[in-house]
C-alpha cells in the first residue's frame, strides 16, 4: 500500500510545476487540501491517496483553461451520497472551493467527492494508525 506525506506530495507536484503541468494556484491549493485531510485524519501519512492527490492538481489546472469532465455515473454518485464520510467529503471540497476562489465544475467536483469520500473510509476504518 502507498502511504502519502507532504514530502512526498510537495515533490512530485514541485515536478509537475516546474514543467508547467499544473499552476501554481493548483500547487498551492492542493499542498493545502493535504494538509486539511491530513489534518481531519490525524495522520501524517494518508493511505491511498496519490490517485487524489494527482487528480487535484490536474482537475485545477484543468479548470483554469476552461476544461470539465462529465463526472462520475449516477449510480456511483448515489453510492457515495450514502457513505458516512459525504459530509466530511463535502467539507474537504469546499475548503478546495473557498481556496481556489471559485466554485468547481460539477463533473469535477464529483470526482473529487468519490476520491475523498474514498480516502476517508480507507484511513479511518482500513488503515493502519502511526
Amino acid at each position: 500500500m502507498i502511504k502519502v506525506n507532504l514530502e512526498a506530495l510537495l515533490e512530485r507536484t514541485e515536478i509537475l510545476l516546474k514543467q508547467n503541468v499544473i499552476t501554481q494556484k493548483a500547487y498551492d491549493v492542493s499542498i493545502q487540501a493535504f494538509k486539511n485531510l491530513q489534518t481531519f485524519i490525524g495522520k501524517s501519512y494518508i493511505e491511498h491517496a496519490e490517485m487524489l492527490f494527482t487528480h487535484l492538481p490536474m482537475a485545477i489546472t484543468r479548470i483554469s483553461s476552461g476544461g470539465d469532465v462529465t463526472g462520475p455515473d449516477n449510480l456511483i454518485l448515489e453510492e457515495i451520497k450514502n457513505s458516512p464520510y459525504f459530509g466530511e467529503a463535502e467539507t474537504q471540497v469546499a475548503m478546495i472551493e473557498k481556496n481556489l476562489g471559485e466554485p468547481l465544475p460539477t463533473g469535477e467536483k464529483n470526482y473529487l467527492m468519490l476520491h475523498f469520500v474514498n480516502v476517508i473510509q480507507q484511513n479511518l476504518e482500513g488503515g493502519e494508525n502511526e
